[in-house]
């Protein structure tokens, strides 16, 4: 086995470790998870592209868009399908989302602003449907939509509008 190879085996070996530990923690735990280890890396990802500066509640409210979306019979329902919709999320057009697809199995989502969008992910996947913003709990089970700059927008969460 080449240099390069092994560094790759162990980097994919961390990674798995890693997302493992997170997502999985006891295999009574795991067996309850509503989402794959493909999911969280996925959410993980868009949710670090599109509100990486963000506060949490930002990161959260951008996870549960997407969580809308898949319980909703007028989009897909898989998140890498709502997440991938044509015209629907400028990072995966323009290749950011890939690339951070690829951190993510680098492990580099175990710290800094990596880490609270992968904790976001977790959380909305888990079925977290609800941020704190400002001192206030706000549902948003009612939001399809999100982008600095949209029409009659029904909230605001720091850099975003939500619709």
């Amino acid at each position: 086995m080449s240099m390069k190879k092994g560094i790759r085996f162990i980097v994919a070996f961390v990674f798995a470790a890693v997302f493992s530990i997170a997502v999985m923690g006891t295999a009574s735990e795991a067996a309850k998870k509503p989402y794959t280890t493909n999911d969280l890396k996925y959410m993980a990802a868009i949710i670090y592209c599109e509100a990486g500066n963000q506060s949490y509640a930002g990161k959260v409210g951008v996870g549960c868009v997407v969580m809308n979306r898949v319980k909703s019979s007028r989009f897909p329902n898989k998140v890498l399908q709502v997440i991938k919709q044509p015209y629907q999320f400028g990072p995966v057009r323009q290749g950011k989302f890939a690339k951070e697809v690829k951190n993510a199995e680098r492990g580099l989502y175990s710290y800094g602003s990596r880490r609270s969008c992968l904790k976001a992910a977790q959380e909305v996947l888990e079925g977290q449907t609800k941020v704190t913003y400002k001192g206030r709990k706000l549902s948003m089970k009612k939001y399809y939509y999100f982008n600095g700059r949209l029409s009659k927008p029904k909230l605001r969460i720091g850099g975003h509008q939500f619709k």
